[in-house]
């Protein structure tokens, strides 16, 4: 038996498909090719992870996602070191109006040691949050701040994309 889809049998399959699709729109992206190393023990700023300002408007939700090929290096045998990201929420003045669950607080691993020294062991990650929902109308941009946690000695991340969409 041949199966054979014509013209109108494609519009009737768009038409379903369209009923229960829910589109987004990217409010902002940006991207970085370049490797990028910390050693740092707080918490630093993730070299182009910022996106660019948008207007949000009162309680209004946005979903936020950062991904990352990423290492970690500790020392030989330490397998509980890992680095955390935190996605944070800025008011124009640069201060913060948010760190969004579930990134709020060292807890969250990112990535993690492997137990040999060095970064070897890379993985792509990603984490996605939500926020918007208790802020008042203004204009915001988004930062991803990282953290070495569990005796991490360096962390490691290559290509790395952050998305704010609606």
């Amino acid at each position: 038996m041949s199966h054979r889809i014509t013209p109108r049998l494609a519009v009737a399959a768009l038409a379903l498909l369209g009923a229960g699709v829910v589109h987004g729109q990217t409010v902002s992206a940006v991207t970085n090719p370049n490797n990028w190393t910390f050693s740092n023990a707080g918490q630093i700023a993730v070299p182009g992870m910022t996106s660019a300002s948008f207007f949000n408007a009162a309680g209004r939700r946005f979903i936020v996602t950062f991904a990352a090929e990423c290492a970690v290096d500790a020392p030989a045998g330490n397998t509980i070191a890992w680095t955390d990201v935190d996605i944070v929420v800025l008011r124009p003045n640069d201060t913060t109006a948010a760190t969004l669950a579930p990134t709020n607080g060292s807890g969250d691993a990112f990535c993690a040691a492997n137990g040999t020294a060095g970064f070897d062991g890379w993985e792509s990650n990603s984490i996605t949050a939500v926020g918007g929902t208790n802020l008042p109308a203004g204009t915001y941009r988004i930062l991803v701040r990282a953290r070495l946690n569990g005796g991490a000695t360096g962390g490691w991340f290559g290509e790395r994309a952050l998305v704010v969409a609606r």
